[in-house]
């Protein structure tokens, strides 16, 4: 197992949830240790939100401030999350072993919190910090930075971005278990959105990632061919799931701009790793 060092000052992070969430969370961690100077400790645990690994997914990280290592069995005792399931132990360890601790349900990390992290971190040499969301402010450059596809994932991108034309406008329709996207981002508007730029752009294609196989269905008769989608499910809980997401993302990537829901990271991320344009789709709000 992979302890921070103690004689230098370490954030350990334990970057939570899907795909895109973890990979915001150690952009912002990242970024935060690369101004304070303190060394980034990353612990990628895989379970229900990403049942993958890190090295499954990503090349190494190629910063030598920053030491990503894949959960151990000691890991799940001392450096998981103190919640039911684990009857809270992980929190003695970490009382002990951390001189300051952020865990995902606190007030701090909440999205639009006024905490201001470069000054928190500063104050400790020992600190570790549970979430899934963006916490500090970090430059869109060290997505691209720090998450590489392995050569397996961009083997499977190549194949979708060869037979993009000349104008590919990325897709991505959040459903399954988001019902704020499924009331606020319809695929109609998808559809009205896309009708609106094959009227400006008649070569246009559509490179479509969805969780939802109805509507990759509906999508394909009502525009033919000029829809590109893999015919592979989206599954957090299978190695192959993840890594067909991973492909969707860095597609994704690789259009013109992109579409997206409203409450879904996935596309947002997307957008950063090349810095595309990104229209959230969405109606009501």
């Amino acid at each position: 197992m992979t302890h921070p060092h103690r004689s230098h000052p370490t954030l350990t992070l334990i970057p939570v949830g899907g795909l895109a969430n973890r990979m915001r969370a150690i952009v912002s961690a990242a970024a935060l240790t690369g101004e304070t100077g303190h060394t980034l400790h990353v612990v990628w645990f895989k379970d229900a939100g990403l049942n993958c690994r890190f090295d499954e997914l990503f090349c190494s990280i190629g910063r030598t401030d920053i030491r990503l290592h894949e959960a151990t069995f000691a890991d799940f005792l001392l450096h998981d999350r103190p919640r039911r399931k684990n009857l809270w132990l992980p929190g003695l360890f970490q009382h002990a072993a951390f001189d300051a601790r952020l865990y995902e349900q606190a007030p701090e990390l909440a999205p639009g919190s006024p905490f201001d992290a470069g000054q928190w971190l500063a104050g400790h040499s020992r600190a570790y910090i549970a979430t899934c969301y963006p916490f500090h402010p970090s430059p869109t450059s060290l997505y691209a930075a720090l998450f590489r596809p392995v050569e397996a994932i961009e083997r499977q991108v190549r194949t979708y971005t060869e037979r993009f034309s000349a104008h590919t406008v990325g897709i991505h329709i959040r459903r399954t278990d988001n019902a704020m996207s499924i009331a606020h981002s319809p695929l109609s508007l998808f559809i009205q959105a896309m009708e609106r730029e094959l009227e400006a752009h008649p070569d246009t294609t559509f490179f479509v990632a969805s969780d939802s196989e109805a509507d990759k269905h509906t999508l394909r008769t009502h525009f033919g061919p000029r829809i590109l989608t893999s015919s592979a499910p989206a599954d957090r809980n299978s190695k192959a799931g993840m890594q067909q997401g991973a492909v969707d993302l860095f597609t994704l990537s690789r259009t013109g701009k992109i579409f997206g829901s409203c409450y879904s990271s996935f596309s947002e991320v997307a957008a950063m790793l090349r810095s595309i344009p990104y229209h959230r789709i969405q109606q009501g709000l």
